[in-house]
């Protein structure tokens, strides 16, 4: 029982769970706005979206949105905008803006209700506990991808993220596992589950997360490194007691295969210092 899809918090007009966006979901779609202008990116900090309206609804209320910040200055004035948007977001500080379409990301819940006639352990987050094959609670049930919870001691380099790349690992695993099962072998952990890994690309940039990227579970014992060129790439990595955790590599760093190896190896890299992350120094030469 595979579940690549992610149902999403919203739900379509006929009751079904909606699916999450999947990695290519922008391609073929003109991202530079419905008036052909490139906008810089700009964020708008502590508030939520309050109420979402299409364009007939927002125009019969004879409302009125801000334009687009751009690259003005935080304190400089705001603008009404006169241009007529697809849709518009209404945030809880106040400000509405018109946009060309919304992209929602608020997390993923597991779509167990189809299987709750069985007596399935559930986890905390609602999906359905499975064990280190991919077994439920309910014998000769497998369960894979968002619609469960791993109930095994993870790896300390690994987490369940409900992704599409985990959602076809573990299901993968399932399909191995019961395999197994029916031959009555063993098998071991697959080796996708040692480490935290999830590739895709984001407006035409590589993007690479591995490990802790986000110091999951690290607390305050650690430190950040950081390198950014404009417009070409950024390197955080996560490091605690001199071992490297974690990384996020954005651009064309090359740096994913050796940083790889450091976190599965966890050497000791205090002597290394910030020269883990010298542009001019060939980080594989010290590694190979």
């Amino acid at each position: 029982m595979a579940d690549g899809d992610k149902p999403a918090l919203s739900r379509t007009e006929g009751g079904n769970p909606g699916t999450a966006l999947g990695p290519d979901w922008h391609e073929g779609i003109p991202l530079r706005g419905s008036k052909g202008v490139s906008h810089s990116v700009h964020v708008e900090y502590q508030c939520e979206v309050e109420q979402i309206f299409l364009q007939q609804e927002f125009l019969q209320q004879q409302a009125k949105s801000l334009s687009f910040p751009g690259n003005k200055a935080e304190n400089a004035e705001l603008q009404l905008d006169k241009e007529v948007w697809p849709v518009y977001v209404r945030l809880t500080s106040g400000k509405t803006y018109g946009c060309d379409f919304v992209v929602s990301a608020t997390g993923v819940v597991p779509n167990v209700e189809p299987f709750l006639s069985e007596k399935f352990d559930l986890a905390e987050d609602g999906g359905l506990k499975v064990d280190d094959h991919m077994r439920t609670s309910v014998p000769d049930v497998y369960a894979a991808g968002d619609v469960c919870t791993a109930a095994w001691e993870p790896s300390p380099l690994w987490q369940q993220m409900r992704l599409w790349t985990q959602a076809r690992q573990m299901g993968w695993y399932a399909a191995k596992s019961i395999a197994a099962d029916i031959r009555g072998e063993t098998i071991e952990m697959d080796f996708c589950f040692e480490l935290f890994a999830h590739i895709t690309k984001f407006f035409n940039y590589k993007v690479i997360l591995l490990g802790k990227y986000n110091a999951q579970g690290l607390g305050v014992d650690h430190e950040l490194l950081l390198r950014c060129t404009k417009g070409q790439e950024y390197v955080k990595v996560v490091m605690q007691n001199g071992r490297m955790k974690g990384v996020v590599l954005i651009g064309d760093t090359d740096l994913e295969e050796t940083f790889e190896n450091l976190i599965l190896n966890q050497m000791d890299l205090s002597k290394y210092g910030e020269d883990l992350l010298n542009p001019d120094i060939d980080i594989e030469d010290y590694f190979d």
